[in-house]
């Protein structure tokens, strides 16, 4: 029988296209990786993968295997998720992706504390504006915006915010302060790129009704923390979540610009991949950040 690491090496390299990667995400070198692989195919008596210069390929029954072998890990690690659901443990390794600005100036903060609470849980965070990928990363949980069409990622909603246009003060004295959005093409604006594409149509709404300015970006990052960084040293008006400058707007070094146009709010939701019995830590992480993200909004009310 083949040993139980060598099927999540293989699943990971299924995953990543790579021996080398799977293996420095598993801390096993390249040459190591690889030998458990041939280990496995061997004990399987076939080949798994297609090797090319450029990536691994799942043969057909590789394919098979590999199927089967996903299904065997995750009944193994519900087993063991019930185990620590009955003892109310909190352990292992927990992945998050998070936006970059809602992650690091407020969410971090959050399972800072989420930790302290439980010692024995290693938390792993990636900031990334960006969708991510939940398999190939090995993600347990993503901070998302917005409404989702994948139909294989579960979700929990923690609020439902909008989104606004926020300038600081020093900029509105300089350059007058907009009192419409078709206005927002006569100032310099901060936008945001999602992916390879600039987020240069700003939603807001009239009598109920949504519509889209275009904007042409005066900067552009691909960094949603940079977007608000230059807006609070007064470099030009960003569209932000409510979430990003409730507390920066609160405070005074953001002012929402118009507050009676604002779009319909959009969800902030935790994703994560199905599973018939979700982790007890991700569960918990979920629970804990819902509870926070509420004391967040009622510290910090939205605009209406």
């Amino acid at each position: 029988m083949y040993h139980l690491n060598d099927l999540k090496l293989a699943i990971r390299v299924a995953d990543l296209h790579s021996v080398s990667a799977a293996g420095r995400e598993l801390a096993m070198t390249p040459a190591a990786a690889s030998a458990a692989l041939q280990r496995l195919e061997k004990k399987l008596d076939c080949v798994l993968f297609a090797r090319s210069t450029r990536k691994m390929t799942l043969t057909e029954e590789g394919q098979l295997f590999i199927e089967s072998g996903r299904k065997a890990i995750q009944l193994l690690e519900g087993a063991n998720n019930a185990l620590a659901d009955n003892r109310g443990e909190l352990k292992g390794e927990l992945k998050i992706s998070l936006p970059s600005d809602l992650g690091r100036n407020i969410v971090r903060e959050w399972l800072d504390e989420f930790c302290n609470l439980a010692p024995q849980l290693k938390i792993t965070l990636l900031f990334a504006d960006q969708m991510t990928d939940l398999i190939g990363q090995n993600v347990h949980l993503a901070l998302r915006y917005g409404h989702l069409e994948d139909s294989n990622l579960m979700r929990r909603q923690l609020a439902m915010m909008p989104r606004v246009a926020v300038a600081s003060p020093e900029y509105l004295k300089t350059h007058g302060q907009p009192t419409h959005p078709r206005e927002l093409p006569q100032h310099q604006v901060l936008v945001l790129n999602r992916g390879v594409e600039p987020w240069q149509k700003w939603r807001f709404s009239h009598k109920s009704k949504q519509y889209e300015v275009a904007v042409t970006a005066d900067k552009s990052c691909n960094d949603g923390a940079v977007i608000k960084d230059w807006a609070l040293a007064g470099q030009g008006i960003a569209y932000k979540s409510w979430f990003d400058v409730a507390k920066e707007v609160h405070q005074g070094e953001l002012v929402v610009l118009f507050a009676d146009q604002l779009a319909e709010p959009i969800p902030l939701q935790l994703v994560y991949l199905q599973s018939d019995y979700p982790s007890h830590k991700a569960r918990s992480a979920i629970d804990f950040l819902k509870q926070k993200s509420q004391s967040y909004l009622a510290q910090y009310p939205c605009p209406s």
